[in-house]
């Protein structure tokens, strides 16, 4: 099976088990409304890179996974090089939901939001204007 159509899979397994079948809005996981022109992708966690260092399987996964529109997806990686720390607490998050294997709670909701503002300032701070459109939508 080409990668492409595993994360499909994956996405799909994703979507049972984190959203409520009735959901009418689907908020991936930074926050930003999945739509028509924001598609959920599919984010490794931990790098296809780590994983092949430590002789493991760079499949997509549902435990390695976060649900992510392609405007967050981009937006993580442009994150990843201008405040590697405020990534990593991005994926620290995804790993908690992950654990929790359940539609986020409120809590999980409130620490979105809250990385969300330190996006908005990485951004900011860096001269990455052109991307602050893409947290929160």
């Amino acid at each position: 099976m080409n990668k492409a159509k595993e994360r499909q899979l994956v996405l799909k397994a994703m979507r049972e088990i984190y959203y409520p079948p009735n959901a009418v809005n689907r908020i991936d996981w930074m926050g930003n409304l999945i739509t028509e022109d924001n598609k959920p992708s599919y984010h490794h966690i931990v790098k296809r890179e780590t994983l092949l260092a430590n002789g493991e399987s760079i499949s997509a996964t549902v435990e390695n996974g976060a649900y992510l529109g392609k405007r967050s997806h981009e937006l993580l990686h442009e994150i990843e090089h201008i405040d590697y720390d405020l990534y990593m607490c991005w994926n620290d998050l995804f790993l908690m939901i992950n654990r929790m294997h359940t539609y986020p709670v409120d809590h999980v909701w409130d620490m979105i939001y809250l990385l969300q503002d330190k996006t908005r300032d990485a951004i900011i701070e860096n001269n990455y204007s052109k991307k602050i459109n893409k947290i929160g939508k």
